[in-house]
């Protein structure tokens, strides 16, 4: 049975980044998911990681009532998704 699951970045600031969500048969493939939107993405700052930056999966059931929904309108509410920084388009905010 497929789970849903929010990728975060973490950065060395210690800020976190909501990055996207994905749906997989358990962690391991969330895991090979993450590797995958890394190789399709390769220019994401998204999906780029640094020095002391890491991914935190996380199952929707281990949420606080209410983040899922929180984190959905927050992705919604974007408009440049995982496009590489060369290509996002200059909104002007």
């Amino acid at each position: 049975m497929s789970k849903r699951y929010l990728l975060y970045k973490f950065c060395r600031n210690a800020e976190h980044h909501l990055i996207t969500w994905l749906t997989a048969e358990g962690l391991k493939e969330a895991n090979l998911a993450v590797k995958l939107l890394q190789k399709n993405h390769p220019l994401s700052q998204d999906l780029a990681l640094g020095s002391g930056e890491f991914f935190e999966i996380i199952e929707e059931h281990q949420l606080k009532p209410g983040e899922w929904e929180k984190a959905m309108q927050e992705l919604t509410l974007r408009q440049d998704g995982l496009q590489p920084q060369a290509e996002k388009k200059d909104g002007g905010g």
